[in-house]
């Protein structure tokens, strides 16, 4: 008995989706979160959504 299994790279599906707008907004607030973050100084974060409010997550 043969199985044939098929995968398809996440990565692949989520380029082959043009963005929108509401894609294009998010992507500049993170981007905007970021730099405020580092040019006030502060290293090992990420900047996020978190019930509702931007934010800076830590990495550890």
């Amino acid at each position: 008995m043969a199985i044939v299994l098929k995968y398809i790279d996440p990565t692949y599906m989520i380029r082959a989706i043009p963005s929108n707008a509401s894609d294009s907004v998010y992507c500049t607030l993170l981007a905007q979160s970021a730099v405020h973050g580092a040019m006030a100084g502060y290293t090992g974060f990420t900047a996020g959504l978190v019930n509702g409010r931007h934010t800076y997550i830590p990495f550890n």
